[in-house]
């Protein structure tokens, strides 16, 4: 994400979407790898409300819902790292979210549980955060997507403890090389890489990022296969043949099971929605 010039809050173009990014501030970077709003108002959902299917990224999400106008969250939740798809139909719960997704492995800063205990889970933060209803309070702002996500970084950066945090660079290491690697990365040869044992790092990243390495960049890999369908122009096919020899799948066939098992609809369909 490259925020435009002249604010760290400063969203990304609109794309005719009801999406919006926000980088970071500097005290934050290296925890939260943005933070992001989601206004159906403001987009296409308004006319043609429908289901959306929300793809696992390998982040753990602080997620504030808002009913309209009001200034206090109707709700405010921790989203865990996700293994299938979390499929939210129309007109379903609060009308606008803003939200902020740490970097993978770096949420343990701000949340009080392993990671491993969130998977697959939308947790209350009244369940996690001793003085939660303290934080609603500091969450209530003007409505407006800048002043809510404001809100929310303020409590974050009030929080950060990076002190408090043990030391995790073989999990950190471990991510880097799996993400540059596009998730297309031998995993029995990475802890040996790394002076670990498979047994070590396969604990301390379920304790931190929620998933196993392998799971881990199995979303990896379909994040790059999203982001290479996505860049193919509009009425033309996509050769999912090529994108499975490209990005290291053993054929058409184990792209489809993984995409199927990750999203939870195949390929095609999921082009078509």
């Amino acid at each position: 994400m490259t925020p435009s010039a002249g604010s760290p809050l400063a969203p990304q173009p609109p794309a005719q979407s009801s999406y919006r990014e926000y980088a970071p501030s500097e005290k934050l970077r290296p925890f939260v790898a943005c933070f992001w709003t989601h206004d159906p108002a403001e987009g296409r959902e308004a006319s043609s409300p429908s289901v959306r299917r929300v793809l696992p990224d390998g982040c753990i999400d602080v997620v504030l819902g808002f009913a309209g106008q009001a200034d206090e969250p109707e709700s405010a939740m921790a989203v865990g790292t996700m293994t299938r798809a979390l499929v939210l139909e129309p007109g379903a719960g609060p009308e606008c979210f803003v939200g902020v997704r740490f970097r993978p492995g770096k949420a343990a800063a701000f949340l009080t549980v392993p990671a491993n205990e969130l998977t697959d889970l939308r947790v209350p933060l009244d369940e996690l955060w001793l003085d939660a209803g303290e934080v609603r309070d500091a969450l209530s702002a003007r409505p407006g997507a800048v002043e809510r996500v404001r809100a929310l970084e303020r409590v974050l950066a009030a929080r950060a403890a990076p002190g408090a945090v043990p030391a995790q660079h073989d999990v950190d290491e471990a991510i880097r090389r799996i993400v540059d690697a596009g998730g297309s990365l031998g995993i029995t040869r990475l802890a040996p890489a790394l002076g670990v044992t498979r047994q070590h790092l396969a604990r301390r990243f379920s304790q931190l990022v929620g998933v196993s390495p392998k799971t881990f960049a199995r979303v990896v890999r379909l994040g790059r296969v999203i982001e290479r369908a996505r860049a193919v122009p509009a009425g033309e096919a996509i050769n999912w043949s090529a994108l499975a020899v490209e990005l290291g799948y053993f054929d058409q066939s184990h792209l489809v099971d993984e995409f199927k098992e990750l999203t939870g609809v195949s390929p095609t369909v999921w082009q078509r929605g």
